[in-house]
């Protein structure tokens, strides 16, 4: 189901170098020498609205998403802080809104609180994507999304234009259950996709709720 899910999207390839590299990954364990695959899926019953879990293709918990949202200031963006948790409840990294930006842009920090890298969504350019930066890297983004992001169907390219993940959405949705299948390539670090995948489905449905609103009706996915 995963793979047709993907079906038109380009079969991941292997980073070289690995995704990140010259720094330990976020989560050494979700590295793998082979192509995995992976299942994002949203908690209907989610206090918060936002919680997600990742599993394996055999159903085995792997990482827990929880949080909720700041309404701090009227008028302005929610502002997320969320928590990425192994299934024993380790901490992985945190995501936090930036409240003050020119676009959609997310904090990522280690466990420990230090800062990883940001991710937002791009400013300029003839099309939509999202970007990937790690903290102290002048060299551009080390993950670039790019896609048919209202459909939920993206690919990840590396710095040198190497798909090296995919994300399609599930064929089972509900109004308040997302499902998203991704794809990662050998030596990539896979929490770094979730938390694109994460925040890509953020950005759009806090749009999506914004255009509902501003015709009268419902978001075209919440």
């Amino acid at each position: 189901d995963m793979l047709e899910d993907a079906s038109g999207l380009p079969m991941p390839k292997r980073a070289d170098p690995p995704i990140p590299s010259g720094r330990a990954p976020l989560d050494a364990e979700l590295v793998h020498a082979a192509t995995t695959a992976y299942e994002l899926e949203e908690k209907g019953l989610s206090l918060s609205g936002e919680d997600f879990e990742v599993k394996s293709p055999t159903g085995q918990l792997l990482l827990r998403i929880s949080g909720g949202n700041r309404l701090p200031i009227g008028g302005l963006p929610v502002w997320d802080k969320l928590t990425v948790s192994s299934a024993a409840g380790a901490s992985i990294m945190t995501l936090e809104r930036e409240m003050i930006s020119m676009t959609p842009t997310y904090d990522v920090l280690r466990s420990d609180g230090s800062q990883f890298g940001k991710i937002n969504k791009a400013m300029f350019g003839f099309s939509e994507s999202f970007e990937f930066h790690l903290e102290g890297d002048g060299s551009g983004p080390v993950l670039k999304a790019e896609g048919t992001f209202s459909e939920r169907r993206f690919e990840i390219k590396s710095r040198d234009g190497q798909v090296v993940a995919t994300v399609g959405r599930g064929y089972y949705q509900t109004d308040s259950e997302n499902r998203y299948h991704l794809i990662v390539g050998p030596q990539v670090d896979a929490s770094m996709v979730v938390a694109l995948a994460f925040v890509i489905d953020e950005v759009h449905d806090e749009e999506d709720r914004a255009k509902g609103e501003g015709d009268g009706g419902g978001g075209l996915f919440r």
